[in-house]
């Protein structure tokens, strides 16, 4: 069996374009923390992938250190592509792409779309090391796909119950279904996203 540790990044800023916003003064005690409870979990996790969105990654820099592991960059495990531009209505948006997974907005993916970019890139960074522990460093609505995608049950109400950071630990028994564990940041007054 092996593990994947899925890893919501801390609380990002707002400012500027969506792959290079940074880490609010808050996310970056997000970042140190998880660094904390990651090193103690087991099963020890001997490799990192991480988006290429530069919030994921500087949450991931601590845990980097501290196991003195690369982040290795997977592409595809960048956050969903919403619209190609403002969207009036975003929380009517979102539960519309909840309930139609084939819905999307333009210039936009669809659910199904990024559940199955992010299931493909899961598939590729486990079969890289089929029998260890990975930590995987992204963001909540692709991290909610990939859940969903287990867990067919986990839907809009889930993903927005899920604060920044966050942690899932999947396991992949040989033979048998995966497993989800919510892992969590106990200890710690993670950020929402209203709506």
């Amino acid at each position: 069996m092996h593990s994947v540790y899925l890893i919501r990044h801390g609380k990002s800023s707002l400012d500027g374009a969506e792959a290079e916003r940074g880490l609010e003064p808050e996310g970056f005690k997000h970042a140190e923390y998880l660094a904390e409870r990651l090193h103690g979990l087991i099963p020890v996790i001997n490799a990192i992938y991480c988006s290429p969105y530069r919030r994921a990654i500087l949450t991931m820099e601590p845990l980097s250190k501290r196991l003195d592991l690369p982040i290795q960059i997977e592409h595809d495990f960048h956050e969903k592509r919403m619209a190609d531009g403002p969207v009036e209505n975003l929380k009517a948006a979102r539960i519309k792409m909840w309930e139609d997974f084939d819905f999307r907005l333009p210039g936009g993916e669809s659910n199904a779309e990024a559940q199955r970019r992010a299931m493909a890139a899961l598939d590729r960074v486990r079969a890289s090391h089929p029998s260890e522990a990975l930590a995987v460093g992204s963001h909540g609505t692709l991290i909610g796909l990939i859940l969903n995608a287990i867990m067919p049950s986990f839907g809009y109400e889930d993903w927005r119950a899920m604060p920044m950071p966050d942690i899932f630990r999947i396991d992949f028994p040989v033979g048998r279904k995966p497993m989800v564990d919510h892992v969590g940041c106990p200890g710690i007054d993670g950020f929402k996203v209203q709506g």
